[in-house]
């Protein structure tokens, strides 16, 4: 359940409706680049996954064998892209468009690690909305660091990782997207 509750696919656009919606500013807008990121983070890399699973190529929706993570991971890289370009052209705030192009980096850093070890994108995934949620709305939200040995606990449990793949996880995801946001978003 913990590792379903911090699964990538709910992360993603949990961190973005913060950002988007976090002043209640709930405009037709903010909907509409709610959705492009939620497209881009979500349906079209589960999609794709799913597809493999349905084909035999994985035997689970969070492919659990690491070298065969290479080809989805890039192709969400392509749609994390083609999102950030989209929040370019309808001049979303800059907090959004440099969360959609950490998730574009992070994950092509993910995908290039995953062709020799099995880097946990759980871990990744919860430990770069902790960064920038943290860095761009409140310090408050560094408390998510708490997620972690729940996460290790769960994944371990699950047999999906050992736990420095985990721990490499958050770890990398968070100073990724803190730099990420240091650079682009100076506050």
């Amino acid at each position: 359940m913990i590792s379903a509750v911090f699964h990538p696919f709910l992360m993603a656009p949990a961190t973005f409706a913060i950002l988007l919606f976090g002043r209640s500013d709930f405009s037709g807008r903010n909907w509409l680049l709610f959705l492009l990121c939620f497209a881009a983070t979500d349906l079209f890399p589960f999609f794709y996954v799913y597809r493999m699973k349905r084909r035999g190529e994985t035997a689970g929706m969070d492919i659990p064998e690491h070298k065969k993570r290479f080809h989805p991971l890039l192709f969400s890289v392509m749609v994390y892209g083609l999102a950030f370009l989209g929040l370019l052209f309808w001049k979303a705030s800059p907090l959004v468009n440099i969360l959609m192009f950490a998730y574009m980096f992070n994950t092509m850093i993910a995908a290039l690690i995953s062709g020799r070890w099995k880097i946990s994108i759980h871990g990744m995934a919860a430990g770069g909305p902790t960064a920038a949620l943290g860095y761009a709305i409140s310090g408050n939200f560094y408390w998510m660091f708490l997620l972690l040995p729940l996460l290790l606990f769960s994944r371990v449990k699950l047999q999906a990782h050992t736990p420095m793949q985990v721990i490499a996880g958050f770890i990398l995801g968070f100073l990724l997207t803190i730099i990420q946001f240091r650079v682009g978003f100076p506050l």
